[in-house]
């Protein structure tokens, strides 16, 4: 990895794992749907933490940032985005001691509605205003020095992921109805 905007890849990725929580859920198997939302907010928990403990620090330190583009915004979406991922787990609980099975599975995938559009923002924000400004501010030895530091290998296959942009118009479109 040589550059910040790499990590759309990692975007890819999250989104497949969401994607396989969601189809546990609408298959009403509820520990495929569990345990790929446990992965999946894992891997995007650890995405967090490497941008709170090293990008954003130096993103503060090094840009001056854009509109829409602060340190705050990123850390408050980070706060909802957290939230949100405990409210899910919560959920499946609350689920598997229904007896309308279906019901709750509905209003779970409809509540995944909000957290979709805000990573859809979350991650635009990123991909044209957090990476490629990090990307400016740094060298390529500085960068290489904080990718070792990552709590979480990224590292993916780019052949079984969506990429950004078809997360962006699958999304965006999700956010528009």
């Amino acid at each position: 990895m040589s550059s910040f905007n790499d990590f759309l890849g990692l975007h890819g990725q999250l989104d497949a794992l969401f994607l396989e929580h969601q189809r546990g859920l609408i298959r009403l198997d509820l520990d495929t749907a569990e345990a790929a939302l446990d992965e999946y907010a894992g891997a995007l928990l650890a995405h967090m933490r490497d941008e709170e403990e090293f990008m954003l620090p130096l993103y503060g330190e090094r840009v001056t940032p854009p509109v829409g583009g602060t340190v705050e915004i990123f850390l408050s979406d980070h706060v909802k985005l957290k939230r949100f991922l405990e409210l899910f787990k919560e959920e499946i609980a609350k689920i598997r001691g229904m007896e309308d099975i279906e019901r709750g599975v509905l209003f779970l995938i409809d509540s995944q509605h909000l957290f979709k559009r805000l990573l859809v923002h979350h991650d635009n924000r990123e991909s044209k205003m957090l990476y490629p400004l990090l990307d400016q501010v740094t060298s390529e030895s500085e960068r290489e020095e904080l990718f070792a530091k990552l709590e979480r290998p990224y590292e993916w296959d780019s052949t079984k992921i969506d990429n950004h942009s078809q997360r962006e118009s699958s999304f965006a479109s999700a956010g528009s109805s």
